[in-house]
Parts: C-alpha cells; sequence; structure tokens
C-alpha cells in the first residue's frame, strides 16, 4: 500500500509541476508565436463545436473620428473666471 501512495504522490507532484512550467511558459512570446499553439488553437476550432464552444473571431474596433479642440482661450458661455491678479472679487 505504501509503494501505491508513494508512487501516486510523485505523479500528482509530476502533474502539478507540468502545470506549473506550462502556466509560466504560456505567458512568454516564445509561445504566443510557436506552431504548438497555433496547431492547438486549430484543434479547439476543429473539435470545439461538437461540444457546443464555437470560435468567433473578436468584434473590429469601431473607427473613429477625433478632431483637435478649437483655438480660442475665451472660457466657455457661463463660466465665471477668477481675476488673475488673486484678489477675491466682491
Amino acid at each position: 500500500m505504501s509503494i501505491a501512495l508513494i508512487v501516486l504522490s510523485v505523479v500528482l507532484a509530476a502533474m502539478i509541476g507540468g502545470f506549473l512550467w506550462f502556466y509560466y511558459y504560456s505567458r512568454t512570446p516564445a509561445w504566443g508565436e510557436s506552431e504548438t499553439r497555433k496547431a492547438m488553437l486549430n484543434l479547439l476550432v476543429v473539435v470545439g463545436p461538437i461540444f457546443g464552444m464555437h470560435y468567433r473571431p473578436p468584434r473590429p474596433e469601431p473607427p473613429t473620428i477625433s478632431t483637435p479642440g478649437p483655438d480660442s482661450t475665451a472660457p466657455p458661455h457661463g463660466a465665471v473666471v477668477p481675476p488673475a491678479d488673486g484678489r477675491p472679487q466682491p
């Protein structure tokens, strides 16, 4: 019984170690550009619909148009600006 417990403990430790190694490796640029990652993604795209998971590519960002603000330094209508000399107004 103790030999089986030792063997199972070693197997469990190897599985946890392999998972942690892959977790940290999957966050590197080498994994992001690897052929293995691309092959796994293609496999998931093929097998996923069998289990109800469908790959949908991300939606493109909507185009926006931004223009520079007005060049005038006048305050907007209705704004109260204190005097430049720092004295309080009566």
